[in-house]
């Protein structure tokens, strides 16, 4: 999931670092990773050229059936970066190599 960075919020109080570590990706500068000081996963990144937050989908709240908490706000409407996916999605979405419309779409 990408959002603009002006439109991210974390949901936890400040301050955001007594909970979250961060490092700087060395061959992409540009790119900052968080994870959790608890678990140790990775649950979001940074990026100062398109100043833009990616959370991964995997983090998302769930409730009690296993139901991402929030579905109708979350749910996708394309496939970004499916040229690097871990398995194939049978939808009727877009694919995209890259951010969607700013690439070369797979469909």
């Amino acid at each position: 999931m990408h959002f603009d960075a002006s439109a991210f919020t974390w949901t936890h109080p400040e301050p955001h670092e007594s909970r979250l570590d961060f490092y700087d990706n060395i061959l992409k500068p540009y790119k900052r990773r968080f994870r959790c000081k608890t678990c140790g996963v990775g649950v979001a990144s940074y990026n100062s050229n398109t100043n833009r937050v990616s959370i991964w989908g995997a983090t998302l709240n769930r409730n009690e059936d296993g139901k991402i908490v929030g579905w109708d706000i979350a749910k996708p409407t394309a496939h970004q970066f499916y040229g690097t996916r871990m398995l194939d999605v049978n939808d009727n979405l877009t694919k995209w190599e890259g951010y969607q419309s700013n690439s070369e779409n797979l469909n």
